[in-house]
């Protein structure tokens, strides 16, 4: 038996940047620091958008302000105040725009007049069309929103056109004619338009038309799109298809902006009230359903990696993707889909626990391994990468022996990194002499512990994962042989299975005989 003492939140956990919970969950126990739904694609610095709704959310801007300053940041970055102007490349400018649209007919008149000043303005230079079998394509040549002039082929359209161009009719063919999803709102009848301009973002759809259809038992309703793509990608990380980042036609990452963003659209006709968390970790894993030669997403899974101990839905976004591939990869494709339409009248949390789990949270405690191990194609069967490769964050790491460690509260000034309901931790047994080792934990009553322990083999070879028996007290034991000869280390992985616990105290040990 394992009584926790009393403790807080700690500090540094309630300040991380970088983590969105799903505020529609009230049944997820989460830290709740600030979203970022906009984060830089490689760094922690806040971009524009994530400043101006940190602001909104702490009331310190008005409706009217937050809403301007939302169209300012994609359409004319000059005209925010200084507070809110940085120099990050954002990953997508979606969520934020979403709540524009939700907000638009409870702004003031004026408000309302200058954010379609805003639009006009901004995209009334894309003179150039490119008509396809579903999509308008508006673009220029000349000034600062210029597309690459470059025309290869000769055929008077710039070659980055002509990729954009077949991408979307691919996307397209894989997102609604493979996979299923509803195509966007007013389409096919209509084509679809797209907008290619400068941005400090890699892209992002618009909602238009707006309907609630419903209040209860969530909130649901629909919208058609439109969507914006940077212009050239120049500046933006490389990717496995852009291999040096200075290729004059980004077209990877053009070809994985088109496939996110799209997939937005296609979720708003579905539910444009749906979650943030779900809405970004969806697209972002739709990038590698339709492309998964590229692996741009990759650039996102150390942040994601880095809060195991976090509840799932306020881990890191678009690193997220990770778990959606987990998913879909041992579960059907058609489960990304699946959890979307529930997702009209289910909370997000809920429409995964149901339809991907069976109505239980007990099949996710499957996957603190799997986050280990890296268990998913990208990582175990795809050629390398010119993404650095992910790190997990290890909560310790021991290699003298006998080890004995009790977990204390966090404090308000200190987290103590263990798991919250849906999260996990991992600790690393070095083998510094030879023999069996005993590994025992014993974690706080009254939770939903899954523990597993993963041996690692000197000679190499596949990973082998051993489940720790608990009792009705949530302790128990492990001996695992060869310890230091058929294995190089042992790595203790506890985890909760259910949404109920934040930063639950444990105690663990280690012996070697």
């Amino acid at each position: 038996m394992f009584t926790a003492p009393r403790f807080t939140l700690g500090l540094t956990l309630a300040l991380a940047i970088g983590l969105a919970a799903c505020a529609d969950d009230d049944e997820v126990t989460a830290p709740r620091p600030a979203p970022s739904f906009s984060a830089s694609a490689r760094a922690d610095q806040p971009t524009p958008l994530d400043l101006i709704e940190q602001d909104y959310d702490a009331g310190l801007i008005d409706r009217n302000n937050a809403n301007r300053y939302r169209g300012y940041a994609v359409l004319a970055p000059i005209r925010l105040p200084a507070k809110y102007r940085t120099a990050a490349i954002g990953k997508d400018a979606t969520w934020s725009m979403v709540q524009l649209a939700k907000d638009f007919d409870q702004l003031s008149a004026t408000t309302q007049a200058e954010i379609l000043e805003l639009q006009a303005d901004g995209f009334g230079n894309l003179k150039d069309t490119f008509i396809s079998s579903h999509f308008v394509l508006h673009y220029t040549t000349q000034g600062n929103d210029a597309v690459p002039a470059i025309d290869g082929n000769g055929n008077g359209i710039p070659d980055f056109i002509d990729v954009a161009a077949q991408s979307w009719e691919d996307i397209w063919n894989r997102e609604v004619g493979q996979l299923g999803y509803p195509a966007p709102k007013g389409t096919p009848a209509q084509k679809f338009h797209v907008y290619y301009k400068q941005l400090p973002y890699y892209g992002y759809a618009m909602p238009t038309n707006v309907e609630l259809l419903a209040t209860s038992p969530v909130a649901y309703g629909t919208a058609s799109a439109y969507i914006v793509i940077e212009n050239d990608f120049y500046g933006f990380p490389r990717n496995d298809e852009d291999v040096t980042g200075a290729e004059l036609i980004r077209s990877g990452a053009l070809k994985a902006t088109q496939a996110h963003e799209f997939m937005h659209a296609l979720q708003f006709n579905i539910n444009v009230y749906g979650s943030g968390w779900l809405m970004e970790s969806h697209a972002t894993w739709a990038e590698d359903a339709v492309y998964d030669h590229i692996n741009d997403w990759h650039w996102y899974i150390n942040r994601f990696l880095a809060t195991p101990d976090y509840p799932l839905f306020s881990r890191y976004l678009y690193g997220a993707a990770f778990f959606h591939n987990w998913l879909t990869e041992t579960r059907g494709v058609d489960l990304a889909r699946q959890i979307w339409l529930a997702h009209r009248t289910q909370s997000a949390s809920s429409a995964i626990r149901n339809v991907a789990f069976g109505g239980s949270w007990e099949g996710i405690k499957d996957f603190a391994g799997v986050q280990y191990l890296l268990d998913i194609s990208d990582f175990t069967t795809d050629g390398a990468s010119v993404i650095p490769l992910p790190r997990n964050f290890i909560r310790a790491t021991h290699s003298t022996y006998p080890v004995s460690v009790t977990l204390g509260a966090s404090t308000n000034r200190l987290a103590n990194r263990a798991p919250w309901g849906l999260g996990s931790n991992f600790v690393e047994f070095i083998a510094s002499q030879t023999g069996a080792i005993t590994i025992a934990f014993d974690g706080t009553d009254g939770f939903a512990w899954r523990t597993y322990v993963v041996a690692t083999p000197k000679a190499g070879g596949p990973d082998v994962v051993f489940p720790i028996t608990l009792d009705g007290a949530s302790a128990g034991s492990l001996t695992i042989g060869n310890f230091g000869t058929r294995w190089s280390k042992v790595t203790l992985m506890p985890n909760i299975a259910d949404t109920p616990g934040a930063e639950v105290p444990y105690a663990y040990s280690a012996a070697v005989q």
